[in-house]
Parts: C-alpha cells; structure tokens; sequence
C-alpha cells in the first residue's frame, strides 16, 4: 500500500466560487451543491456531481459521478462515486472508481478503497487503504461494498412517480431533508389543495 501525496488539481472542483456555496441544494449545470447549513438524512442517489457544504447521514450512491466535501462539509456515510474529494469530514468508508483524495483541511475516518488514492501532507487519516490494481479487483469490491451502502435505520429504496413537488429529479431520497425548498414545496401543495377546496365550495 502506499500513497500519492501530489498536488493535482480534480477538474470538477476547480472554480468553485462563494456564490455556488449557499444554503440550498441547487444545480449549477452539471454538478449540484448541498449548501451550509442543510442537513440531510437518508440514501443520497445523485446522476450529476455533488459538493457538499451541509452535512449528510446515510448512505452516497454516485456511479459514474464526482462527490467533494468541503472544508465546510460533514459526511457520516459510506460513499461509492467516480472520484471523492474530500477536504472537510468523512466518517465512513469510501469506494471510488478511479480517485480519492484527501486534502490538507481533511479528517477522514474510515477505509478508503480505490485505484488511485492520494493523501495531502496535514490531512488527517484513520482507516485502512485498499489501492485495486485490476478491474477483476475492482468488481470484487463493488460486490463486498454493495451491502454497505443499505443504511441500517432506512427502508429498502422504491422507485416512486415524479410529482409537482419534486424540486430536483436528478437526487433521490429514502429518508428526509431538512431543507427550506422541502418545506416550501410541502406548503405550496397545502395552499394549491385548500385552493381547490374553496373553489369547489363556491361552485356548490
């Protein structure tokens, strides 16, 4: 096992700006940002980047996408994503297909599996390092860490059929957010069926 403690840039953090680190979750093209100040809960399915500022307890299924915790950020979840960037906190263990990388700011607890993982000098580390050399390696331990991705105090995930108050089809949640635009869907569906009420009282 060893480490690669080079300072290479992961293209989809570069450019992040202070106006993208705001307290919602919002999209901005392809990638979206969990603000500060919004906690999550649940199982987090994402098809585009995700960069967390918030703080976020469950489970992180990212295939074929980037996830970055920044020095805001705090993580309690076992994550599979394309590359993991990491320069706030992760408690959990981690599969990435290609990259993880510990920053300098970091504190990381848990077992990080991946080709490639570098760890910067002052990141702080505890866990165990699994760098895959073959892909028959890597489909072995997407098979182990599937069943590590099952949040324990979580239902088993549904597929559900989309509606007007779902602000963001790109994520998908078992459990809750608690997030203003979760709370202002919920109570322009309130108004919209008091609303319709009324207007059939009338009618009558």
């Amino acid at each position: 096992m060893s480490t690669d403690k080079s300072n290479d840039a992961t293209p989809f953090l570069a450019g992040m700006s202070s106006v993208e680190q705001q307290s919602s979750l919002s999209t901005s093209g392809s990638k979206s940002v969990l603000g500060e100040g919004i906690n999550f809960r649940g199982e987090l399915i994402g098809t585009e980047d995700l960069h967390v500022e918030g703080t976020v307890d469950g489970t992180v299924i990212m295939v074929g996408h980037n996830l970055s915790v920044g020095t805001g950020g705090a993580v309690t979840a076992n994550i599979h994503a394309k590359n993991i960037v990491v320069e706030g906190t992760l408690d959990g263990d981690a599969l990435a297909d290609e990259l993880i990388e510990i920053r300098n700011t970091a504190q990381v607890n848990g077992n990080l599996i991946a080709p490639r993982i570098k760890l910067d000098d002052g990141g702080k580390f505890r866990g165990s390092m699994d760098m895959i050399d073959t892909d028959s390696e890597m489909k072995e331990r997407h098979k182990e860490f599937s069943d590590r991705l099952v949040h324990p105090d979580l239902p088993a995930t549904e597929e559900k059929p989309a509606n007007r108050s779902q602000r963001n089809p790109s994520y998908t949640s078992s459990g809750s957010t608690a997030s203003d635009s979760s709370r202002l869907s919920d109570t322009s569906d309130y108004l919209f069926g008091a609303k319709e009420t009324e207007e059939e009282a009338e009618e009558n």
